[in-house]
């Protein structure tokens, strides 16, 4: 029978992933030099360096450990599976780090509540925020070990299991004494006589689907400003003649403080319809169904 050390399995796993030996003795919990005699017997076992140091000193994957990463990944999850996924979970003991990914418009409205709520039922686990903007693929949750993603994507793999959180709806906002504002009647055309502020991915810094949608139809937009970040896009406004399209939930807590005012879109927009995805192979783990019920108790009244 083959003779397998599973605290080697943990070590190789951490090390693929940290690629840092240091890093990697921090997720397992031990010493520097004890991941280093890890590395050295996977080294033999696999006659393979499996970390090597690149020209500016940074350790990087050999071609074959690039190849283990994802069975080394799964091989982790089963045993979890096999050893933890029923055992109950008991959140004022736990110590867990959930990856969670989602956008700053999304953390805005979910996080403060979410904290709140873990901080006195939960108040050991840690929670880190992932930027994800795209979910095209299962390589969130495979590659970057994400818990769950928060969003809507217009493409996501069917084999994701998924709920939905809320709803938003669209809207136009701008200094409180805008001209435009003061218009009985609010039209594209006349929206677009003013400069616009607009959010875009950073993989994609100028496109907007908006702007693509107007340009389409014939009009002539003056984009002023591209930003990653929506929060930004509304503190530029005050005393302009900035205008901007953004969320409901995510102006209305800046109206009055910013001294601004907001009115519906003058063209037709779908709703945004934040849901929360998750791999299936963490359907039952009962961590990971706490916590997609606290997300959802998480959410504010009335979305």
């Amino acid at each position: 029978m083959l003779n397998i050390n599973f605290n080697l399995l943990k070590a190789l796993d951490a090390l693929l992933l940290e690629q840092n030996v240091s890093k990697a003795g921090d997720k397992v919990g031990v010493t520097q030099s004890a991941m280093s005699v890890s590395l050295n017997q996977l080294r033999k076992m696999y006659h393979d360096d499996l970390l090597v140091r690149g020209a500016q000193g940074r350790m990087s994957l050999t071609n074959f450990a690039e190849e283990l990463r994802l069975p080394v990944q799964e091989a982790m999850r089963q045993m979890e599976t096999l050893f933890i996924a029923h055992a109950p979970f008991e959140p004022i003991h736990s110590t867990r780090t959930f990856h969670i990914g989602m956008s700053d418009y999304i953390a805005f409205v979910l996080l403060p509540n979410l904290m709140k709520i873990a901080g006195t039922i939960a108040p050991n686990i840690k929670i880190v925020q992932h930027a994800v903007n795209h979910l095209d693929s299962l390589r969130p949750f495979e590659e970057t070990q994400l818990d769950l993603v928060l969003g809507d994507f217009r493409s996501v793999p069917s084999s994701l299991k998924m709920t939905s959180l809320f709803t938003d709806e669209g809207v136009i906002v701008a200094d409180k004494k805008h001209p435009a504002f003061a218009l009985k009647t609010f039209s594209v055309e006349k929206m677009l006589t003013y400069p616009q502020v607009f959010v875009a991915l950073e993989s994609q810094p100028e496109g907007n689907f908006i702007v693509d949608m107007l340009k389409k139809k014939g009009h002539t937009v003056k984009v002023s400003l591209m930003t990653p970040h929506t929060l930004i896009a509304l503190q530029t406004l005050p005393q302009t003649l900035l205008m901007t399209n953004t969320v409901k939930k995510l102006a209305e807590p800046f109206l009055e403080p910013l001294g601004l005012a907001m009115r519906e879109t003058p063209y037709k927009l779908r709703n945004y319809h934040a849901n929360m995805y998750w791999h299936a192979r963490m359907q039952n783990d009962p961590a990971h169904v706490w916590l997609r019920e606290l997300i959802k108790k998480a959410i504010p009244i009335g979305s």
